[in-house]
């Protein structure tokens, strides 16, 4: 295995404003990963933004970047495949087209980041936050979805055949014309009943276990009837006076 070069967030963010993009099979040491808490990460993001990441995107193939404090990174087309930014926080970051094929994003806080056309084959989610995320046209198969936070995600036309969905919260997620064959461990999901399945595709075994899911969700709230309240003639007293 070819050794690591060692980075700290700050050369990151002042390479980047320099214009460099190479930093494939770099290290950076948790306690220096606080890309937050640099000078110049918001110029760093309002920069990329401005700059064709399609032709020159950054490379970041092979890091490993755990614990990465970056809540709202821009890494629109990143290639980081084989990455690995366990424990990471990419809150709101946006990720768009980034590829990160067989990478590890474990116990990671992903809430509301944009996953939007990117490919994360493969890539090890147990255990990460991904509440709200956005989903649309990703690529997710055979992706480890184990015991993740995935309420309220939004896949629209998603690719998530083979994914491991072992054990994770699917609050109110949505489905939208995506791709679910052969995934595995949706029966020990949690809510299961509540996504949203529109023109989802599947297979006759997950078709059986999301119907199962839907089916034993509780639609009536029974009780008792209640009682008749009394009629005008029965409120009155046997000598013709109302009660009371």
């Amino acid at each position: 295995m070819a050794s690591l070069t060692m980075l700290t967030a700050d050369e990151l963010v002042r390479r980047i404003l320099d214009g460099e993009r190479n930093f494939k099979a770099t290290q950076i040491p948790a306690d220096k990963g606080n890309l937050a808490a640099v000078d110049g990460y918001a110029e760093m993001n309002a920069y990329l933004l401005t700059q064709d990441l399609r032709d020159q995107p950054i490379e970041a193939q092979g890091v490993e970047w755990r614990g990465l404090q970056a809540p709202g990174l821009y890494f629109f087309g990143s290639k980081m495949a084989g990455a690995d930014l366990s424990g990471g926080n990419l809150a709101g970051a946006d990720l768009r087209r980034a590829d990160f094929t067989g990478g590890r994003l474990r116990d990671a806080d992903l809430r509301r980041t944009v996953f939007n056309q990117g490919r994360y084959i493969e890539t090890d989610f147990t255990g990460a936050v991904m509440c709200g995320s956005d989903f649309y046209e990703a690529n997710f198969s055979k992706a480890q979805l184990i015991d993740v936070d995935l309420a309220g995600a939004y896949t629209l036309r998603s690719n998530l055949s083979g994914a491991d969905f072992t054990g994770s919260q699917l609050t109110r997620a949505t489905f939208y014309r995506s791709d679910l064959r052969g995934a595995k461990g949706l029966a020990s999901t949690r809510d299961l009943g509540t996504c949203e399945f529109r023109n989802t595709v599947v297979t006759l075994e997950e078709r059986r276990i999301i119907e199962q899911a839907i089916d034993s969700l509780p639609r009536f709230d029974v009780r008792p009837e209640i009682e008749s309240a009394p009629s005008r003639d029965q409120r009155r007293t046997p000598d013709g006076d109302r009660g009371g």
